[in-house]
């Protein structure tokens, strides 16, 4: 194998597949990048088993060929090139030669035919979304995502699609995203997909308004946007039914100002954070919800202005869970939607119906 490519496309291309180098695996070349010339074009792919991201760049192949680099160094090794015209040659020692300018280094390699064979077949069922509307998508639903492994099922996001209407839900046993996007989409389709692999996939995403397709097939999901491929396995089981939490009524909606009430409570959670739970206490009535929060190392007490419609109520929250949901959200004002102080809390905005947010209290002493 003998290649001469631009040092920026290759630094760009190793790092976009460095995405899904495994580390520390019980196999060595799954930490290793498989580089592949042939025709016109150098493809590098990395693959986890569990996730796969493959790169085309141009190139002068001089020899086709193939070999697997060790990841973390290439990774490095690369980025001090981009200013560079590269050449990489496989030696018959078994090291690959990077010359640059009037320089040459080498690095070690495994041989290619030890990496896992890719599949990279499209599937049938698929949808067509924009650009901005996935990453809208993602980024209100999977921080939502558990980070446990005990429940494999609530670290993805379910994506649920019913006559071209997307519905992604995302929870973690203490709050819940559920956000609505209209597709295109061959058929209906619901699969649960793994959050690294979406906020992967926005990282990718650079032309809002262009469309990506996105397949699904046999428990895998399969993206290919312009040079790059971008494969992960869907997580198997049952995803909670999320509808029947949701509550159908509410005895209590208080409007706040949506930059207000994230101000105060970032200023409470200084305090909370050495709670266990991170506990704010909201104190409801018509003239004013006060924010407090308390611990050894101090006490909050703040006023925020709010329109009440319902009765005074004192319920308590994770304020993390909170202000995530604030700093997501680009409103002016916000609902919080409340029946009493043990029941879940569905925040939901003026403007944007596609989009709701339920959280858990924190049950409190009297």
């Amino acid at each position: 194998m003998k290649i001469i490519c631009d040092g920026l496309d290759l630094s760009d291309a190793v790092l976009k597949v460095s995405k899904a180098l495994s580390v520390k695996a019980s196999n060595p070349v799954l930490e290793g990048i498989k580089i592949t010339a042939k025709g016109e074009t150098l493809s590098l792919l990395a693959t986890d088993t569990e996730l796969t991201i493959e790169k085309k760049i141009k190139a002068d192949v001089l020899m086709e060929g193939e070999t697997v680099v060790v990841g973390k160094y290439f990774v490095d090794f690369a980025k001090k090139l981009e200013k560079e015209q590269v050449e990489l040659s496989r030696l018959f020692d078994g090291q690959l030669q990077i010359k640059y300018s009037d320089s040459e280094s080498e690095l070690q390699v495994f041989p290619a035919e030890s990496y896992p064979k890719i599949e990279k077949e499209e599937g049938s069922a698929f949808f067509e979304i924009k650009q901005k509307d996935f990453k809208d998508v993602v980024e209100k639903i999977a921080f939502a995502c558990s980070t446990d492994d005990s429940r494999p099922i609530l670290k993805g996001c379910l994506f649920e699609i019913e006559n071209n209407l997307l519905t992604g839900v995302a929870l973690d046993g203490f709050r819940m995203a559920v956000v609505k996007k209209e597709v295109f989409a061959s058929s209906d389709m619901k699969a649960v997909i793994p959050a690294r692999a979406l906020n992967e996939i926005t990282r990718l995403l650079e032309n809002d308004d262009e469309l990506i397709k996105v397949y699904l097939q046999k428990n895998t999901l399969y993206v290919e946007i312009e040079n790059t491929v971008f494969i992960s396995r869907l997580i198997e089981g049952e995803f909670v039914k999320y509808n029947h939490i949701l509550p159908t009524s509410f005895e209590n909606v208080v409007t706040v100002n949506r930059q207000a009430l994230l101000s105060s409570i970032e200023r409470a959670a200084i305090v909370a954070r050495n709670d266990r739970y991170n506990v704010i206490k909201f104190d409801i009535k018509e003239e004013g919800m006060g924010i407090l929060a308390k611990s050894e190392v101090g006490t909050v007490n703040e006023n925020v202005n709010i329109n009440l419609q319902g009765k005074d109520l004192v319920i308590a929250f994770n304020g993390k869970y909170i202000s995530e949901y604030l700093k997501i959200v680009d409103e002016d004002f916000i609902n919080l939607n409340l029946n009493t102080a043990i029941d879940p809390c569905i925040i939901t905005s003026a403007r944007d119906s596609e989009f709701l947010y339920l959280v858990l209290p924190v049950r409190i002493s009297a």
